[in-house]
């Protein structure tokens, strides 16, 4: 007999949300002999045992836990009961037995369409990103109706089932659902709402544009855009709905500036239909107070187009007109980077499955890495989608990529959203770390001793102690004297504080109410990188102690704030030698670094850091946006070496165009491919548009006459040092490696002869 696998619904709770296990239960046998009545909901995936075999079981057995979860949550919230059973007979399908009485047969139909559709919706964005596909869900309906004394029970009910998988192969009519009134009526109302979500330029949080997102109406099967389309599609009404959007989002639009774009998502179908004329758009623009050069449209790249020598020769058609165009969902579906290099569009847009984790995904950084060389090289921007988390944002500010879009900026809402507050406090990585091997005071030199208790103290008695020592601030809670929480004074009081507090807590160990998750440092970090992890903490957290340990034993903790107040009072006294606009040490400290690195008896490379063609920008762009290239490359140079070097590396300012860096041999090459290959990005921004996109300018060289430069770049000079050298001949040396490295045209960097 085979066994039903079921669960009911009210089991599947928030915390079980992708740890779904179907159990074993009751014989379907024993299930149908106890009701009456059984609706029957049946779903398929679509082709499985291919796809199966394409993206192998792993993948297989994760879709049909997903989508186990997501016909139970479905089940619950249209059936307004969780009385109801899910069962397999075979991989890739699932049946739905319902007990309630008698629901029509049309009733049954609308309920398995609209499972269908949600199912897939759910499943959409997560899918394309893994395979580059959607997946199809085949859904039929019957019912059942159990006779107690009749001896066909089983035979009854397998007819029951076959007839269920009959009507999933039969192609479905869904003018004649109610779902498809309700759609009509969406669409004969206008009632599209339009909600905004902005656009922001990584480099100086301002924002460039706003992307239109559409919505239905609030409870209705149709809020989701993802629903609404797909309807439209499946009824021939994509354009007429597209077009309500359009102008919904348009009219909604209100102020905005000159040069901020507004998004509009476009299927590749709509773009070459002969309803979609320039003229009709423009006639709306103009009436709002918005240019072609105004509107972006967003294409999708998970919908493949048939006839690409039209779409692009329409594409080419509005592009004339001024209008913009984005590739949405770049890497994720049909057409690939041949097709999107030959549309070369003006803005390509990465899905968020591709931001997950990048702060350790390797992979994915590599990808955004490359889509944004690819995204320069034909004359475009990349935007980066999903950006949720203040990490994900830093990384891809840290990495050159232009434009991001997500929550961490600002959820979609009717009116245009300020950006977060978080966001616009957001600053580079080598923003934060000018001075990164300048100095490296160890957090030893400031820990105070404090009390420690076991982690099975009462809380009345760290309470008492706290009250005899009023000094005291916190105090560390141990496990064979490692520390494995903490207490703040002021958050003990806040738990005791309340009307049941004390005596909520009077038998309770100090374990019940301490911070498990303190910030443990080793005594030989330094005050800088202890600063910084401390900040990084929630704000509940970040002025809480720090606990410093040794060989894991509890040494102290030291407070934030003096942690700050020496990093203030070592930057003061560094600033006394260093350069004005760049913030790094100048000539006395480099050769400070030098000779201490002699005295040390170690080898080190020295790196020679020189601008080619700044003169002729500096005289053409004028000065002060000269001085905005010499601190973007110091930034650059600051954070490369922070990035690809060693503990204690040095980074200082000659002046004018010329720095040095101090790091071990084995780590030079990686830091200059860092410099050259940053640089080269970033640099076009400091050009008018015209000249960023020729790769030159005109202006007057030495002898007087107007001539053609190419762009600013980077000649980097590796030397590579004894720890015997004097300056002298070091100086000789570095003379002829750098003027080596200027004779190579671009950004380059040398080293004892070899090029790289």
């Amino acid at each position: 007999m085979l066994q039903l696998l079921k669960k009911k619904a009210a089991d599947f709770t928030e915390s079980h949300k992708e740890e779904i296990n179907l159990l074993e239960g009751p014989g379907i046998g024993s299930l149908i002999q106890n009701v009456g009545w059984l609706n029957i909901l049946y779903f398929a995936i679509q082709d499985f045992p291919t796809l199966t075999a394409m993206y192998g079981p792993e993948w297989a057995e994760q879709l049909e836990k997903r989508i186990r979860t997501v016909i139970t949550k479905e089940g619950c919230k249209n059936l307004n009961h969780s009385d109801f059973h899910l069962f397999s007979f075979n991989a890739g399908e699932f049946f739905l037995l319902d007990p309630t009485d008698n629901i029509k047969n049309s009733s049954l139909q609308e309920l398995a369409y609209k499972f269908k559709v949600k199912t897939e919706n759910k499943l959409k964005s997560e899918q394309i990103a893994r395979t580059g596909n959607n997946v199809t869900i085949n859904s039929g309906h019957s019912s059942f109706k159990a006779e107690h004394s009749n001896d066909k029970l089983w035979s009854n009910f397998l007819s029951a089932i076959g007839e269920a998988r009959l009507e999933a192969q039969k192609s479905l009519d869904i003018s004649n659902l109610e779902l498809s009134n309700e759609f009509n009526e969406i669409l004969s109302n206008s009632d599209i709402r339009c909600h905004y979500q902005p656009i922001v330029n990584l480099d100086d949080k301002s924002i460039h544009g706003w992307e239109a997102l559409a919505r239905g109406p609030h409870n209705s099967p149709f809020r989701s855009p993802l629903t609404l389309f797909d309807m439209a599609e499946k009824l021939g009404k994509l354009f007429h709905l597209e077009k309500q959007c359009r102008e919904a989002a348009i009219k909604a639009f209100g102020n905005h500036g000159p040069q901020h774009k507004l998004f509009l998502n476009i299927h590749p179908r709509t773009i070459v239909d002969p309803n979609f004329t320039t003229g009709e758009t423009k006639r709306l623009l103009d009436k709002w107070g918005l240019k072609p050069g105004n509107i972006v449209f967003e294409i999708t790249e998970r919908h493949s187009v048939k006839d690409f020598k039209t779409f692009r020769k329409t594409l080419d058609h509005y592009r004339n007109q001024g209008y913009l165009v984005a590739i949405d969902d770049a890497g994720t579906g049909y057409s690939g980077l041949t097709s999107i290099a030959e549309i070369k569009p003006d803005y390509i847009k990465m899905d968020k499955s591709f931001v997950d984790n990048i702060e350790t995904n390797q992979v994915n950084r590599a990808l955004i890495d490359t889509f944004t060389d690819f995204s320069e090289k034909i004359g475009g921007k990349l935007i980066v989608e999903g950006i949720e988390t203040q990490e994900q944002a830093l990384t891809l500010i840290d990495m050159g990529v232009h434009l991001g879009q997500g929550y961490f900026f600002a959820r979609p809402q009717r009116e245009k959203p300020q950006l977060s507050e978080e966001s616009l406090t957001l600053r580079r990585t080598s923003d934060l770390i000018y001075n990164t091997g300048t100095y490296g005071i160890p957090v030893k030199n400031l820990v105070n001793k404090v009390e420690s208790v076991e982690s099975d103290t009462p809380v009345p008695m760290v309470q008492q102690i706290f009250k005899e020592t009023n000094a005291l601030n916190s105090i560390v809670v141990i496990k064979n004297n490692t520390p494995c929480g903490l207490v703040m004074e002021y958050n003990l009081n806040k738990h005791l504080s309340g009307k049941y507090g004390v005596a909520l807590y009077s038998n309770k160990p100090i374990s019940s109410i301490m911070d498990d998750g303190p910030l443990i440092v080793d005594l030989e970090t330094t005050v800088e990188k202890v600063s910084q992890q401390a900040m990084a903490r929630s704000r509940k957290q970040a002025y809480d102690d720090v606990i410093v340990t040794m060989q894991g034993q509890l040494l102290g903790t030291v407070s934030v704030q003096r942690l700050l107040d020496t990093l203030a009072h070592v930057q003061v006294e560094m600033a006394k030698g260093t350069n004005p606009l760049s913030g790094l040490p100048g000539n006395l400290d480099i050769e400070k670094e030098i000779d201490r690195r002699m005295k040390a008896n170690e080898k080190y490379s020295i790196i020679y850091a020189d601008l080619d063609n700044f003169k002729v920008y500096n005289d053409t762009y004028g000065f002060k946006n000269g001085d905005k290239i010499i601190l973007q490359i110091s930034k650059i140079i600051a954070w490369a070496s922070k990035k690809h070097g060693a503990n204690g590396d040095f980074v200082g300012h000659i002046g004018g165009d010329d720095f040095v860096m101090v790091t071990k041999p084995a780590k030079a090459e990686r830091i200059c491919k860092s410099i050259t290959r940053i640089f080269k990005r970033l640099v076009k921004n400091n050009y008018n548009e015209n000249d960023a996109t020729n790769g030159w300018m005109e202006g007057k060289g030495r002898d007087g006459s107007i001539s053609k430069f190419p762009l600013v770049s980077v000649s980097l000079a590796i030397l590579d040092c004894e720890p015997d050298q004097h300056l002298m001949e070091i100086g000789e040396q570095a003379a002829s490696l750098k003027k080596w490295a200027k004779s190579i045209e671009g950004n380059c960097w040398v080293r004892e002869r070899r090029s790289r």
